[in-house]
């Protein structure tokens, strides 16, 4: 049990730069496949494709696995106490230099920025009257902030160290905000460009999308403001409003183009 965390937080940076790649690795090859089948843009208007079928698979993936973490975390699985150890090496190893330069990247998935960049993005497509678009946008930022609230509060997990690590969290723990947010917000961002940009710029949006959505959620871990559970928690609840999100925009599209 020890000397997995321990080995982990000796090569904390060295896994979050592998981690970065390997979703790029994912993200890219995701990017691949749909231009092979044909779903990703043709052009201003285009759209990437998600099926009904595909997204109702998704989402009940996403809350299989997010049900287990919750179950995991409510029991006291052996994953809290995992958590638990990995967030004291990282608090013993990782020098205050280290942090402050982790900090900073951690402020880009800020809920306060979050929030207001989501607010402007609304405010645009709503002066542009794409409600198409505003309405999928305002139910997967709103379900993401409302859910994550009423989760923290059902369970009830405490910060590391109390919430007195390298900076200090008020709040519970479980799941972590930043994570979700960043998912939903910048997945979702990418989604809205990916219908209005030409295809030549699909791949960068969407490895842009990936490196901020993967830095900011792990950075929580190695700031100890978050256990590992919480971040992983996190993702999986993003990840679900956003396949929410995407599959609302969708539908609302196919109708629009079956009248």
């Amino acid at each position: 049990m020890d000397a997995l965390p321990r080995w982990i937080s000796q090569h904390a940076l060295t896994l979050w730069a592998v981690v970065l790649i390997l979703a790029l690795l994912i993200g890219d090859l995701g990017w691949r496949r749909a231009r092979r089948r044909r779903l990703a843009a043709t052009g201003r208007e285009g759209y990437l494709a998600l099926r009904p079928g595909t997204a109702a698979i998704l989402l009940a993936l996403l809350a299989v696995l997010f049900g287990l973490l919750v179950w995991a975390v409510w029991a006291q699985t052996t994953l809290v106490r995992f958590d638990a150890a990995l967030a004291q090496d990282l608090h013993d190893r990782l020098s205050p230099g280290m942090l402050q330069a982790i900090d900073l990247v951690t402020q880009l998935g800020d809920p306060v920025l979050i929030a207001l960049a989501a607010g402007v993005v609304a405010l645009v497509l709503a002066l542009r009257r794409r409600w198409r678009l505003f309405v999928p946008w305002c139910v997967a930022l709103g379900g993401t902030a409302g859910s994550g609230h009423v989760i923290k509060q059902f369970v009830q997990r405490p910060r590391p160290f109390g919430g007195h690590g390298f900076i200090a969290e008020t709040g519970f723990s479980f799941p972590s905000g930043h994570a979700a947010g960043s998912m939903v917000f910048f997945g979702l961002l990418a989604y809205l460009l990916l219908r209005q940009w030409p295809p030549p710029r699909h791949r960068d949006t969407i490895a842009a999308a990936v490196t901020l959505v993967t830095v900011i959620g792990l950075s929580r871990v190695l700031l100890q403001a978050h256990y590992l559970s919480d971040v992983l928690a996190g993702y999986a609840l993003g990840a679900f409003w956003l396949v929410i999100g995407i599959a609302l925009a969708e539908l609302l599209r196919r109708g629009a183009q079956a009248r």
